[in-house]
């Protein structure tokens, strides 16, 4: 994809979840041979190989924690051939033990055809693990 095509789409995906709470977008575009890298040590760190396998051990996870999730504002997307960096304040996030989940995000996404083939996430690892604390 050209780099305008990526920016575009990212873009388009990001508002649409920021203005409408609308993820649908996001989801659908994540392809079935997705690589999902979440950074750090937390307990959800590692490399997903497939969308299945993120759902079930980060979305799934996460959510089974979360009273609300965080509400994207993005600062800034750059774009650059078929990769974009989102760099994102979650905001209004909540555990259902009251956790604060607002923070950070960096996200690396690879666009081949349409559908997010990669991405790298870079977190703040301690509100993570705050989450599935016991």
């Amino acid at each position: 994809m050209s780099t305008e095509q990526t920016r575009s789409l990212v873009t388009e995906m990001f508002e649409r979840w920021e203005h409408h709470g609308d993820t649908g977008p996001f989801l659908s575009a994540l392809a079935d041979d997705l690589s999902w890298t979440v950074t750090g040590s937390s307990p959800i760190a590692g490399t997903y190989d497939g969308k299945a396998a993120y759902i079930e051990g980060v979305y799934q996870r996460l959510d089974s924690r979360l009273e609300h999730w965080p509400v994207p504002r993005v600062r800034r997307i750059v774009a650059d051939g078929d990769w974009a960096v989102v760099f994102w304040r979650g905001v209004d996030g909540r555990g259902r033990r009251g956790e604060d989940y607002a923070m950070d995000y960096t996200w690396w996404l690879r666009i081949a055809d349409g559908q997010i083939r990669e991405v790298i996430g870079f977190y703040d690892g301690e509100k993570v693990a705050a989450l599935f604390a016991a």
